[in-house]
């Protein structure tokens, strides 16, 4: 599949209309984050690591998590730093192109997620995940953490279904898209851990509803369809099949300019639907019959989440750059050799070293 040129496209700008701050904790979180880093050696290499730091992933989650207390945002970043070595993995590696062998990691990724052990010898993914399992265990309730397993399970059979349209150089619909995105970004899993930050429990029955679940859906896409139209470069160079903007290009038959509009108006169009839902909070919380302590907890929870969409999105305004390394040419990016990964990618998953899952714990 050709690489697409961008030459001449008019870029949108985005605006915030969401709260967002920065922690004031920020910078004494770098030093333990890396640290963690290294422990897993989940950046084994100095090009691995330069371009892990390149992301300013310790920042970015400082915006996302702005009330966090310096412990709880440690670990929220180790959350965040696994999730973008994980999802480099697939997204720019070989590993992304190889249908098995995406089965055979979520099999062995997911009854982690659940209390198992990560087995002995298995990559460094596997084990970085189940210390960071092990720290949410410590903090969050029973429920919290089977929606935690849940959402990052969804995270997974969303890398599978990403692989298998790689590999087949596959356009899914824009139907089926909009279906998977939300769970491919793995966004829905960071805004329920703003119970931790904000060092509350959100009611089950609320939680679960069908309201809650569109709320976070849509806060979720925001978050995910701006990184389709950001990436577009960097995209552009990989099998870019998993992307909104080229899906509608793809089911349109439009420009690469008309896809990009419209995916920042479908973007921008979800805006609305945040702060019509900020105003039905207060009636949802009478219909679930929260009392006075449940509404203030489910408040703060939910303001913390405006605050990581709000935070999330100016992240990206501050960090658009990282993708400008990457250039419509394919001879400009060091990829290595054909079939290889890229020289800043090493290898974390290993085929000799996956392992598929026992039960769960």
């Amino acid at each position: 599949m050709d690489a697409p040129s961008l030459n001449g496209l008019v870029w949108p700008t985005w605006h915030i209309p969401f709260p967002h701050r920065q922690n004031p904790v920020v910078d004494q979180v770098e030093a333990a984050h890396l640290e963690w880093m290294d422990r897993f050696a989940l950046a084994p290499t100095t090009k691995a690591m330069e371009h892990y730091r390149k992301a300013r992933n310790v920042e970015g989650n400082a915006w996302f998590y702005p009330t966090a207390s310096l412990e709880d945002l440690i670990l929220l970043t180790n959350m965040m730093g696994w999730f973008w070595i994980f999802d480099d993995q697939f997204d720019d590696g070989q590993t992304g192109l190889d249908v098995a062998k995406a089965k055979t990691i979520a099999s062995g990724i997911i009854p982690i997620l659940y209390g198992a052990p990560a087995p002995a010898g298995s990559p460094a993914p596997y084990q970085g995940l189940a210390d960071v399992v092990q720290g949410f265990g410590i903090r969050l309730g029973p429920d919290s953490m089977r929606r935690l397993g849940r959402g990052i399970s969804q995270f997974m059979l969303a890398y599978i279904w990403e692989t298998e349209n790689r590999s087949a150089r596959r356009f899914p619909t824009l139907r089926e898209y909009i279906h998977m995105r939300v769970h491919s970004g793995c966004v829905v899993p960071v805004y329920d851990v703003v119970e931790l930050a904000e060092n509350v429990s959100l009611p089950y029955r609320l939680r679960e509803s069908v309201w809650m679940n569109d709320f976070l859906f849509d806060a979720a896409n925001i978050i995910n369809w701006q990184n389709d139209v950001v990436s577009l470069v960097k995209e552009s160079n990989q099998h870019h099949v998993n992307n909104l903007v080229y899906i509608l290009q793809n089911q349109n038959g439009c420009s690469l300019q008309e896809a990009v509009d419209t995916a920042y108006g479908m973007a921008t169009g979800l805006n609305e639907k945040i702060f019509r839902a900020q105003r039905e909070l207060p009636g949802m919380m009478d219909i679930f019959r929260l009392d006075d302590t449940e509404r203030d907890g489910v408040q703060r929870w939910f303001d913390g989440v405006l605050l990581a969409l709000g935070g999330c999105m100016k992240w990206h305004e501050i960090t658009h750059n990282r993708y400008l390394r990457y250039t419509t040419a394919l001879d400009d990016i060091d990829r290595g050799a054909p079939g290889a990964n890229p020289a800043y990618l090493a290898d974390l998953l290993p085929n000799e070293r996956i392992h598929p899952g026992g039960a769960p714990v």
